[in-house]
């Protein structure tokens, strides 16, 4: 835990939960992760736990490697302009970059209230442009005491399960189908957690692309009737 956390503060585990717990008032029962898109896409339901793992090894290690570095140069006090840049670089769809600051707004706020003393958290609310998700994770971890590999597990399963939630309003079908789908999702990726947690620079987060989702995603965007905003 870092040192600037009070000894008083939940653990690491405890903020992990709190903010993958889907009834947080962030604004992320309005985003799918990219599962809307993929069914209006033509995704058919059979293909989803495979669309699931796929994302978790593109896209979400993509958000995890930005949020651990994020939070490094948080814990550092070093600007967070260079993990932006890198983060936008392996994010090329301007669909799902607008997306994902909407959901760092979300959380901006959440944390405006929560861990005000947090510089960086700060210096993003005061961004002209709105932060991505990835970021503003990774300074809540930071101003938390959140250890690296909860933040990245944390990343990966809100992707996940937010696509898996989102399915049962598109295609209703018993819950218990989609845990199991997230589950094994998560347990993808799970030999990368160590060494996606020693991430310290922008250069070394993972540039796995999906260029079908980001497709899908820009196709998305231009429909007038949808549920989710991407």
């Amino acid at each position: 835990m870092s040192a600037s956390v009070p000894a008083s503060a939940p653990g690491s585990v405890t903020v992990a939960m709190l903010l993958a717990d889907a009834r947080l008032p962030s604004g992320g029962h309005a985003h799918s992760a990219g599962m809307e898109p993929a069914i209006l896409g033509g995704l058919p339901v059979a293909e989803v736990p495979a669309f699931l793992v796929g994302r978790a090894r593109t896209t979400s290690l993509v958000e995890a490697g930005s949020a651990v570095v994020a939070r490094r140069y948080a814990l550092d006090g070093r600007s967070l302009v260079r993990v932006a840049r890198a983060w936008a670089a392996r994010t090329p769809s301007p669909a799902m970059r607008d997306a994902s600051r909407v959901l760092g707004r979300g959380y901006l706020r959440l944390a405006a209230r929560t861990w005000p003393a947090s510089a960086a958290l700060r210096t993003l609310r005061a961004a002209p442009e709105a932060p991505p998700r990835a970021l503003v994770l990774g300074a809540i971890a930071a101003a938390a005491g959140m250890s690296a590999e909860d933040l990245v597990r944390l990343t990966v399963y809100d992707e996940a399960h937010s696509a898996a939630a989102a399915l049962l309003k598109l295609e209703p079908r018993d819950p218990a189908d989609g845990i199991r789908w997230v589950l094994d999702a998560c347990a993808s990726v799970e030999h990368l957690v160590p060494l996606l947690a020693e991430l310290t620079t922008p250069d070394a987060i993972p540039a796995a692309g999906a260029p079908q989702a980001e497709g899908w995603a820009e196709a998305h965007a231009l429909m007038n009737q949808r549920l989710f905003r991407a």
